[in-house]
């Protein structure tokens, strides 16, 4: 069954179970707002003030919302997408498009339209979603990853262009009017260092905020007889104002909760009709370079009793200071090449976005010392076995034991880039720590794992000392070995993912593995033999087979980052979003938990789902086994015969079957199944994954609708970090 709604007129509502379809305000009532979405929960904010408690937003009634206060002139609310009209003035259902102009809300039928002084500034904003909690904004980001920032750039980088501008509004000195004004900061204007205004009235400014020139003031008239209403505003902030217009009197000003100017001179003419200009001052480059979020006017003094019905309704956002979520990134060549493939950005984006935080960015260099932070060809110490080199740890070669190693030349590199080429706020928003890392110390013997464990854990400690922040504040992320064709040494990779699998599993070194399948991947398109690859069939030749290709570290980047920002989260970090729900992918894709020996040729190996409900099988190299092997007898240590698959099926949402290349001689026992073992290379498109791409989320949790459809992606299947060494059979099934 299918219901219709209508209003007066005719007017749809809604038709089909589920999908919203307001054509034009309802007539009667002041309106009807968007469909009442709830708000985040009870974020704590950044000052440790708590965030909104959940507040519903507009909702359809006329009487909700803002729509109750009388003398409504004009509502704009882009919290949320509905209230949005794409260029052409079609209605969105999401974020993550262009933006022709916001609904009004308030009855009166005048959105407010993109406006640009530059009469070439034709680019639209874009409806952005996750910008406090799960509330959104517009403005346009010019920089999108993989796309990288220039030097000293932060991201979002706003247009400097770009504002809104309302219907004319009787503004005058001599006239009662009330505006309503939410805003985001997301970092310093970047376009110059002067004031941003956030309203703008005939050529005159009504409301600007310092930039890095400035004190933190925000300005009422600025000029000759302007009045500070504060002084503390920062880099990034979120904030709500209310200014009230007495004539004869003069203008009252609260910011978020508190009131902070009273009768304040209003300087402008006694008579004033004219379009309000919102985030912008009307000259060149003159936009604010902020996230619109919300604004109302009055035709009238909103008396206080009302006046505390707007600041109880603004409740819906977290007001305040706001973060910006940096990645520190450090490692060896793969590592570089994430960063300059834009991989790192991508990942800083996504954290950011289930984080609900306004900026981001990544702290590191692809370069050699005195400073970097990623340098080719380097162990955390010396692999003297094969004469590499590494100097992020000193190794004196006298037997001590590595926690009482000093950073060498490397280590040093890294420590300068920190404090010498790291601006003071951008390390304070280094969020985690990010290594991309494993390379030359997968050529390690197995007998090394202890030195090599002990040097981890140092050189970890090390790298949050440089930032003075502990483990239970600043954590670590990291990969399990990617394949590394060099020296061919299983049991090092082995040895290598066990390390990492021991330090998650202490809880002291708040260590997580965010990215536990990275065998699913391409050499590198460059820097060896031409890259051939049919995706097709999955099979591949030639490319650089000690490096990972840009596609393959891109998408690592957007894998990661729901795990990523987890961890931020776990460990304080987070912004206006209080917690991330079921549905958002936890542990990396479905992980292994069974595997029942059926013969001596067959495998059924069961998995845990993270948020996918199905497993799928390609019908390329994934069909033949690709990956999938069993260590028969032995240890990683002391490794047995390894038998490779030659057939993989889904058997059903859970269960695939694997078939073997030869039978196994070993009891069960004495078996283990790795996906994959050592240095085996599954391909890009060949690994088994879920069904993420098709599962609908979490409402407000689409990450590919806010940020574009690349991020719709299916998660691999992994063996998991704790059983590095391998999972065990059973004769059960």
């Amino acid at each position: 069954m299918s219901v219709i709604l209508t209003g007066s007129g005719g007017k749809i509502v809604m038709a089909a179970p589920g999908r919203p379809m307001l054509l034009a305000p309802l007539a009667g009532g002041g309106g009807t707002g968007p469909t009442g979405a709830t708000g985040p929960t009870g974020a704590t904010g950044p000052t440790g003030a708590t965030g909104p408690t959940g507040a519903t937003g507009p909702g359809g009634g006329g009487t909700t919302g803002l729509a109750s206060i009388g003398g409504l002139t004009g509502w704009w609310d882009a919290g949320v997408a509905v209230n949005l009209r794409g260029p052409t003035g079609v209605p969105l259902t999401s974020f993550g498009v262009a933006a022709g102009t916001v609904a009004d809300l308030s009855g009166a039928g005048a959105a407010l339209t993109v406006w640009h002084h530059a009469s070439s500034g034709t680019t639209p904003p874009v409806a952005t979603g996750h910008l406090n909690g799960v509330l959104g904004g517009v403005g346009r980001n010019m920089v999108i990853p993989p796309a990288l920032p220039q030097s000293g750039q932060q991201l979002p980088l706003m247009d400097p262009d770009q504002g809104l501008v309302s219907a004319a509004m009787a503004l005058g000195a001599g006239t009662p009017w009330t505006v309503f004004l939410v805003w985001s900061r997301p970092n310093w204007r970047q376009n110059s260092t002067a004031p941003s205004t956030l309203l703008s009235i005939g050529g005159s400014v009504v409301l600007a905020i310092d930039n890095s020139a400035g004190s933190g003031q925000l300005v009422l008239f600025p000029g000759a007889h302007q009045t500070v209403l504060s002084s503390t505003l920062t880099r990034r902030h979120t904030h709500a104002v209310i200014l009230r217009n007495i004539p004869g009197v003069g203008v009252d000003v609260w910011l978020d909760a508190a009131r902070t100017a009273t009768a304040a001179l209003n300087p402008t003419a006694s008579t004033l009709s004219a379009p309000l200009l919102f985030l912008h001052n009307g000259a060149s480059n003159g936009g604010a370079e902020c996230w619109f979020h919300e604004a109302a006017v009055w035709g009238n003094a909103v008396a206080d009793a009302n006046i505390a019905k707007i600041q109880s309704y603004a409740a819906r956002w977290t007001v305040g200071p706001r973060k910006g979520i940096q990645i520190l990134v450090t490692g060896q060549s793969n590592a570089g090449n994430g960063l300059n493939d834009g991989a790192w950005h991508l990942l800083a984006q996504g954290v950011a976005w289930h984080l609900g935080a306004l900026g981001y960015g990544v702290v590191g260099t692809y370069g050699s010392p005195p400073a970097a932070t990623c340098i080719h060809g380097e162990g955390i110490y010396p692999v003297t076995a094969l004469g590499l080199s590494g100097s992020f740890l000193n190794n004196p070669n006298d037997g001590s034991n590595p926690s009482t190693w000093a950073l060498g030349n490397d280590g040093l590199a890294v420590r300068t880039w920190l404090l010498s080429s790291t601006a003071a706020a951008d390390a304070a928003d280094i969020a985690a720590i990010l290594w991309p890392w494993s390379e030359d110390d997968c050529t390690r013997q197995y007998s090394e794992k202890a030195t090599y464990e002990a040097a981890a854990r140092r050189f970890l400690a090390l790298e949050r000392g440089v930032l003075a922040r502990p483990a239970a504040r600043l954590p670590q992320v990291w990969w399990s070995a990617i394949p590394f064709a060099y020296a061919s040494n299983d049991a090092g990779t082995q040895m290598q993912r066990e390390v990492v699998a021991d330090m998650a599993a202490d809880a002291a070194q708040n260590v997580t593995v965010v990215l536990p399948q990275t065998a699913d991947s391409l050499p590198r398109a460059v820097g060896g033999p031409t890259l051939v690859y049919n995706a097709a069939t999955g099979i591949w030749s030639g490319g650089d087979p000690m490096h990972r290709d840009s596609a393959d570290n891109q998408r690592f980047g957007m894998l990661a980052a729901p795990l990523v920002a987890r961890a931020v989260l776990a460990a304080g970090g987070g912004d206006t979003v209080a917690s991330i729900p079921p549905g958002i992918p936890a542990i990396g894709g479905p992980v292994v938990n069974h595997v029942y020996r059926q013969s001596g040729t067959v495998l059924v190996v069961t998995v845990a789902h993270d948020c996918g409900t199905d497993l799928i099988v390609p019908a390329t190299q994934a069909a033949v086994g690709a990956g999938w092997a069993v260590m028969d007898g032995g240890s990683v240590g002391s490794p047995g015969r390894i038998v490779t698959a030659t057939a993989c099926a889904r058997l059903n949402a859970t269960q695939v079957r694997i078939t073997l290349a030869s039978a196994l001689v070993n009891a069960s026992a004495a078996c283990r199944l790795f996906y994959p073992y050592g240095t085996a290379t599954i391909g890009r498109g060949n690994a088994v994954t879920d069904n993420l791409s098709l599962v609908t989320p979490p409402a407000g949790w689409s990450i590919a609708a806010d940020l574009g459809p690349g991020w719709s992606l299916n998660m691999p299947v992994h063996a998991p970090m704790a059983a590095a060494s391998g999972v065990v059979l059973s004769d059960t099934p």
